[in-house]
């Protein structure tokens, strides 16, 4: 499966910040940041995680497809403590991770991405020792189907010695429960206990110990149903916690009732209970860090210092870079310098700290206010919070960004600021409307030499021979609201094809650019008929992933993007630098 994994940031003054595996008997680390990261090259893809219920700070977890049968004993660091060779299981596509209350380890034999498997299954394993034993035998085996269409599945967990399965759909979440398991090795027909509200296209479940709160986790968000009556059906139709985050997770579970999640990308996060209970937005991991950055920094008027969370109030790990006033009822600012790799409009974000202490701050770039000034008062503790103060135009190189107190609103009890870390994304437009076409064979690729064929503009009324002797046509698509143009909503293909994009860019004079460009599986760009880029990626399109330097010539420019499907989403998000925010857009040169 994709991984979505790139956000773009760019290295300020002494490089990225990044967190490293912290000490098993601490957590310094906020909910937003790597706890841990396997560092075990035979974790490839953890795809399940468990916390043991009988060995003190184990957590198990497993790899998916194409890996070897085999369990790994982990900290919550992600260092391996040991390997347990499952004997009597193969490996074709484990999605998930299991444990009940008799301390066994259910492993899921449950991935359908082709919907064409019959032979899923469930296996248990009475969980070893991992500090004696290298080895777990399977005791026994659990076929099944389900009742009525066949679906892909990553989640799993286990209530009073049930399996249930979360089906992996891209519009809903269904619940399924085996009946029994008096008949070990004998194929069961699941039931249908419901689908969930607002979780769809689960890659991960788990349940707490006391079966009062069910977790699954998605790509980009958490949900948590609780409820104290054990009616799951009930449960999951009841308004869950909602936690939108950034880890691509893969994989869920309890520690007693805080939360640990995994991903593709071989991270471990740790979530606390109130976190999530207060429905905290986390903000992107891939920040740059306040306090890395503080040797760069200068101070005017102002005292700093680097504070912990705890002593802030909140009962999380890691520490803020704190700001007040040397001289009480003053103001004062600090000054970071700040690195664009290329001219353009950007964003600035900051990830602050709220209370009763803290005061407003207004944030400037080489000299010129962003957006208004931003209250960080609040009547409780709250560390990191987003906030975005608007856009402004970078220069390639340094750029001078200024935090200022200007004042605090008349119930705070002071004038500090809490900053954790800074965000600079590209704010230019992307593009919002295209022509698409397609969609055609895989093995049909080189429509691409007629499709260029130096006879001027493109004829966008000729007809094509698509999927099946099936006649295509250029058609408009319009993306969502994020940038995101989504082929298979707009040319309905099947795996193992190919389609068109075509844009058109004016420039009032030629212009030194870049294209921003985040697609998945295989795609090349032509600009003006010259291919600027070509790649293949297992990964879901990410925006702004891959940045390339171009030459936009004065007036309408021609950017044809060829795109082939292998599977799951198929899409590309697409802009170019704009500082000066006169670029256009358009289906047409003529608009």
């Amino acid at each position: 499966m994709k991984l979505l994994s790139h956000l773009l940031v760019f290295a300020i003054g002494i490089g990225l910040y990044t967190t490293t595996a912290a000490p098993a008997d601490t957590n310094n680390t906020p909910p937003w940041q790597p706890i841990g990261k396997y560092i075990h090259p035979d974790i490839r893809e953890s795809s399940g995680i468990v916390a043991s219920r009988q060995f003190e700070g184990v957590y198990w977890t497993l790899n998916d497809s194409g890996n070897p049968a085999t369990l790994y004993a982990t900290k919550l660091n992600g260092e391996l403590i040991q390997e347990i060779a499952v004997k009597g299981s193969g490996n074709f596509d484990w999605e998930a991770l299991g444990i009940d209350d008799k301390n066994q380890l259910w492993i899921g034999e449950i991935g359908n991405n082709s919907r064409l498997r019959f032979d899923l299954k469930v296996v248990v394993v009475a969980e070893p020792d991992p500090f004696t034993e290298t080895e777990a035998e399977v005791i026994a085996s659990y076929p099944y189907r389900y009742p009525n269409e066949n679906v892909d599945a990553e989640g799993l967990f286990i209530v009073e010695g049930i399996p249930y399965i979360v089906s992996k759909e891209r519009e809903r979440a269904v619940l399924y429960r085996f009946p029994t398991l008096q008949v070990p090795d004998t194929k069961q027909v699941l039931e249908r206990v419901g689908e969930f509200a607002e979780a769809k296209f689960v890659t991960g479940a788990g349940v707490s110990a006391d079966g009062t709160r069910l977790a699954v986790c998605t790509y980009d968000a958490l949900w948590v149903y609780h409820n104290t009556a054990g009616d799951l059906a009930k449960m999951i139709q009841s308004t869950p916690w909602h936690l939108p985050h950034s880890f691509y997770g893969e994989a869920v579970c309890f520690d007693g009732y805080n939360l640990v999640l995994t991903n593709e990308a071989r991270d471990l996060y740790a979530v606390p209970q109130f976190w999530y209970e207060k429905e905290w937005t986390l903000p992107p991991k891939n920040t740059e860090s306040a306090i890395a950055l503080l040797p760069k920094t200068t101070a005017h008027g102002v005292t700093v210092q680097i504070e912990n969370y705890r002593t802030a109030g909140v009962d999380i790990g890691g520490s803020h870079l704190a700001f007040t006033p040397e001289v009480v009822g003053e103001t004062g600012s600090l000054t970071i310098p700040i690195e664009a790799s290329y001219r353009d409009v950007y964003e600035i974000r900051a990830v602050l700290t709220h209370g009763q202490a803290y005061a407003s701050v207004q944030l400037s770039v080489n000299g010129t206010a962003v957006g208004t000034p931003y209250n960080c008062y609040a009547s409780e503790p709250i560390a990191g919070t987003l906030v975005s103060f608007g856009t402004a135009p970078l220069n390639a190189g340094e750029n001078q960004i200024m935090l200022s107190i200007v004042g605090k609103a008349p119930e705070a009890t002071g004038s500090k600021i809490g900053v954790d870390s800074y965000q600079v994304l590209h704010a230019s437009p992307f593009v919002k409307r295209y022509t698409v076409l397609g969609p055609f064979p895989k093995t049909d690729v080189h429509t691409i030499d007629e499709l260029l064929r130096p006879e001027g503009q493109l004829n966008l009324k000729k007809t094509y021979t698509g999927i099946d002797g099936k006649a295509v046509r250029w058609q408009e698509a319009t993306t969502r609201a994020d940038g995101f143009l989504d082929l298979r909503r707009d040319l309905s293909p099947t795996p193992m094809t190919v389609g068109y994009t075509l844009v058109y860019v004016h420039a009032p004079k030629a212009t030194d650019a870049v294209m921003l460009i985040g697609s998945d599986d295989e795609f090349a760009v032509w600009l003006n008929s010259t291919e600027i880029h070509r790649k293949s990626i297992n990964a879901g399109a990410t925006a702004d992933a891959d940045a390339v330097r171009c030459q936009l010539k004065a007036g309408w420019n021609t950017v044809l993007c060829q795109k082939v499907d292998n599977g799951w989403s198929w899409g590309l998000y697409l802009r170019f630098t704009d500082a000066d925010r006169v670029l256009r857009y358009a289906i047409h040169p003529a608009e």
